[in-house]
């Protein structure tokens, strides 16, 4: 079969059953990686599992750590973490074509954000637990499921006796919930070979090919400190910062009303947003507060740029102080810090957008929609810095970063079987003589 063609349905079939077949070992294998708390700074023990599971595979395994990458501390998407790199590797492996297909690459993170309070939780959130068809944990859908999908879609593509006509590469990223920088960026910058990417974020079976640009900044206002006694020989900062946060939240609104783009608006209320998320002032009741300090994040569509977007939140803060005279000598100070996402989109007509809306709807009976996300992904670093189409397509997306995450086992059958059917229309594939022996070979190389 040649590159970008459908999927034969004997041989989808032939897969979607090795799927079904392999679909307990592939639950229990992320139940394992749920058990493991990888949180920021904590994705190694993750990764073992990853890096064992590509090895039983039959893979060669590389690993390479963000500062593998000649400057990647320099890079204007990169932002610089408490956490040393040493020692938390990304994993990348690739099963060579037989052929000369388009290449693909699956690309998926192993950390997690924080529980949050256990207590809230219903169950052990690492624990893992497979209950009533349910994979429960943090993690489960976002996305470890997702990494165990991508996994054994290799394994399935073997034992239903599938070649791939083009090169088909493994991505276990780290710190993804943290903005991607020592690791989806470092992997695109160390090169993408790779035709198209997909990346099997929780997407409820449909496809993300845009998202927004995110950015943190940092409101601080300096007030005067006094004795709540004499509460009038100080200045408070809490009040002098108020006006500043409502300027804030009309920007929010008037953005909401005038940016947008049909991507996003197909699911979501609005494109942009922007949110004054903590507040910070004073140290004792009885002292008037002589700081005051607003963080928020703010996000800028595809069309626009991340300088636009803050500059129009530098010129909110200061039209807000403008009209008093406090501010002519203690004017408040804007800061960018953290994340600093860039947007990215691709076109609803990039072929492998078509072929994988083609794959879900005939092999899955899904009608996949492309849309926006109004957030970051790390579709955009292959995107914007390795000139490399890519795609978010996974499962659905069940409490993630919040209390009681958990991922149904049907839905990672289901994800499992499209992203093996996926590299099949897109890659090109012929059918092996002799199925049995693709299956003994797997059984042989995991021994």
């Amino acid at each position: 079969m040649t590159a970008g063609t459908s999927v034969d349905s004997e041989d989808a079939q032939r897969v979607r059953d090795a799927v079904a077949d392999l679909t307990s070992d592939a639950a229990a294998f992320a139940s394992t990686l749920v058990r493991e708390r990888s949180v920021q700074g904590d994705e190694a023990d993750a990764q073992r599992h990853v890096i064992e599971r590509v090895r039983e595979l039959g893979l060669d395994v590389r690993l390479l750590e963000a500062t593998d990458v000649p400057g990647i501390e320099d890079h204007p998407e990169f932002a610089a973490t408490d956490d040393t790199y040493e020692g938390r590797p990304n994993v990348i492996a690739t099963k060579p074509g037989a052929g000369d297909g388009r290449s693909l690459l699956f690309n998926g993170h192993v950390d997690v954000v924080p529980e949050g309070d256990a207590e809230q939780w219903s169950f052990d959130p690492f624990g893992g637990e497979i209950v009533d068809g349910e994979l429960r944990g943090r993690g489960a859908s976002d996305m470890k499921g997702g990494v165990a999908a991508m996994l054994f879609a290799v394994e399935a593509l073997e034992r239903a006796g599938i070649e791939l006509a083009g090169d088909l590469t493994i991505q276990s990223v780290i710190e993804e919930e943290a903005g991607g920088y020592g690791g989806s960026l470092a992997t695109a910058l160390d090169g993408c070979d790779a035709d198209a990417v997909v990346i099997p974020e929780p997407t409820d079976f449909d496809l993300w090919i845009a998202n927004d640009g995110v950015s943190y900044f940092r409101v601080t206002v300096e007030g005067r400190g006094a004795h709540a006694a004499h509460t009038d020989e100080g200045v408070n900062a809490i009040g002098k910062l108020f006006p500043i946060y409502q300027a804030l939240e009309a920007l929010h609104d008037r953005r909401k009303e005038t940016v947008h783009d049909d991507l996003f608006e197909r699911e979501y209320e609005h494109t942009v947003s922007l949110n004054p998320g903590t507040l910070r002032a004073g140290e004792w009741p009885s002292s008037v507060p002589d700081e005051a300090v607003l963080e928020g994040r703010v996000s800028h569509a595809p069309a626009e740029t991340r300088e636009e977007i803050r500059a129009a939140v530098e010129e909110t803060v200061r039209e807000a102080v403008a009209d008093d005279p406090w501010f002519d000598e203690h004017p408040p100070e804007v800061e960018w810090f953290g994340w600093r996402g860039s947007s990215a989109s691709i076109s609803p007509d990039e072929p492998i957008v078509r072929t994988v809306q083609d794959v879900v709807s005939e092999s899955l009976g899904v009608e996949a929609t492309a849309k926006g996300f109004p957030g970051g992904i790390d579709t955009r670093f292959f995107v914007n810095y390795a000139d490399t189409p890519a795609l978010c397509f996974g499962p659905g997306a069940h409490n993630i970063h919040g209390t009681d995450e958990f991922l149904p086992v049907e839905e990672l059958e289901r994800a499992t079987a499209g992203l093996a059917l996926i590299a099949m229309a897109w890659c090109g594939y012929e059918v092996t003589d002799d199925p049995v022996a693709a299956t003994d070979a797997t059984a042989e190389g995991a021994k």
